[in-house]
């Protein structure tokens, strides 16, 4: 085989290569544009305040639901593990972080990075009375959490509720 034709069949060959693989993957993908209905991600949310095995079933079937939020309210904008969080599960919050979840500094409040707590308050003194889902506070998840040196100073610096009512109307 001359020069001229081993390169022309090999650059054939290679392009043809090139090109099936994302032919293949376009022809297999999934609409991109597509979004979960909003009962789907409502029942995710719901399913992590309560139930480690209903969380678990839901984020099998549709994985790119973990960071999906629910809104309540208008604003009130919550994810599973924010729901978790809030009502104490640390099985779920664990299980959830496992699997990528991204957290918020409420989150951290009740997993307990209280010198990661103190410092952002520390530097941004509004986050103090910031709120979560629902209107919880930081002194609420780090009561669920367990948090008690982190309780006794969100109190010392003046945060006294657990749940700042009539936020979202």
């Amino acid at each position: 085989m001359d020069r001229k034709k081993f390169l022309r069949q090999n650059l054939l060959i290679g392009g043809a290569l090139a090109i099936t693989p994302s032919t293949l993957i376009a022809k297999t993908s999934t609409n991109q544009e597509a979004v979960f209905s909003s009962e789907l991600i409502l029942e995710f949310v719901l399913a992590a305040h309560k139930s480690f095995d209903e969380t678990k079933k839901i984020l099998e079937k549709y994985p790119l639901l973990l960071n999906c939020a629910s809104q309540f309210k208008k604003g009130d904008f919550e994810t599973a593990v924010g729901g978790a969080s809030h009502m104490g599960r640390r099985d779920i919050v664990d299980f959830l972080v496992s699997k990528g979840a991204r957290l918020d500094i409420f989150n951290y409040a009740f997993l307990g990075y209280d010198d990661f707590i103190k410092k952002m308050v520390t530097d941004y003194p509004h986050l103090l009375h910031s709120y979560g889902p629902h209107g919880f506070t930081l002194l609420h998840h780090a009561q669920v959490g367990k948090r008690t040196e982190l309780v006794v100073w969100l109190q010392s610096k003046g945060l006294t509720e657990k749940m700042l009512k009539g936020v979202f109307g």
